[in-house]
């Protein structure tokens, strides 16, 4: 369910910090049966696609540095830019692993990240944050912060609470369940993060077009993601940097 505070943050209350509460469980349960069938039923037809040509640019073009962690990796997707894998789902890692047999995956939470301090020089989760308490969300930045060398930068995406606000748009259960605000995550973030860039993704009702005219709509909307129209997109992708 998600709620208002006077931060501006629509989310869930914080989960408790040393365990993994029943929902977080029910998370894994649900992607450790999904990972055998992740990759044809999510981004097998034209909704996956139109979902990954406007993610893939954004990643393209912000990620930087050598050391590159894939946060919540799921079978692999985007492993092709990144240079490591983590995720929480140990079905999905297994699926991961093989698709991608020279690059290590990590099975554990995003907030603790097998590595030392300043290892890396990006990191990103997408599809993730939507799913995590406000508590865990900013556990995960704070991981974040301890892993990126100084000047790295983290980038993830979540659900526009004005867009959600505007269509009457209300979550139920852990499923997308948390939406923030780009300005929100100075809160969550605790001044410790620059934004540097953000984008706007899904600004057509996408389930709604006709699959022969979702390509011509993607092209689109990358170029209208990059103007004022991105603040009432359907989600928000942010490239934030380490600046302490």
């Amino acid at each position: 369910m998600n709620t208002e505070n006077p931060g501006g943050v629509g989310g869930r209350a914080p989960a408790a910090p040393d365990t993994l509460s029943e929902e977080m469980r029910e998370v894994i349960a649900y992607y450790d049966e999904l990972a055998p069938k992740y990759d044809t039923e999510r981004f097998g037809g034209s909704y996956g696609a139109y979902l990954d040509g406007l993610e893939r640019p954004a990643l393209r073009e912000w990620i930087q540095g050598p050391r590159v962690l894939d946060l919540a990796c799921g079978t692999g997707r985007f492993l092709d830019l990144a240079s490591e894998g983590l995720d929480l789902s140990e079905k999905m890692v297994e699926r991961a692993r093989e698709k991608w047999p020279g690059k290590p995956i990590h099975h554990a939470p995003a907030w603790s990240i097998p590595a030392a301090e300043g290892s890396y020089d990006t990191l990103f989760a997408l599809h993730v944050f939507m799913h995590l308490h406000l508590g865990d969300i900013s556990r995960v930045l704070n991981e974040c912060r301890r892993v990126l060398r100084r000047g790295g930068v983290m980038i993830f995406d979540f659900p526009n609470a004005l867009r959600r606000r505007l269509v009457r748009y209300e979550a139920t259960g852990w499923h997308a369940g948390t939406e923030l605000t780009a300005g929100s995550l100075r809160l969550l973030g605790g001044g410790h993060w620059r934004l540097t860039a953000s984008r706007g993704l899904a600004l057509a009702p996408v389930h709604r077009l006709p699959h022969a005219a979702r390509p011509a709509f993607m092209a689109a909307e990358v170029l209208l993601g990059r103007t004022p129209l991105k603040h009432l997109a359907s989600y928000q992708m942010v490239k934030l940097e380490k600046v302490d």
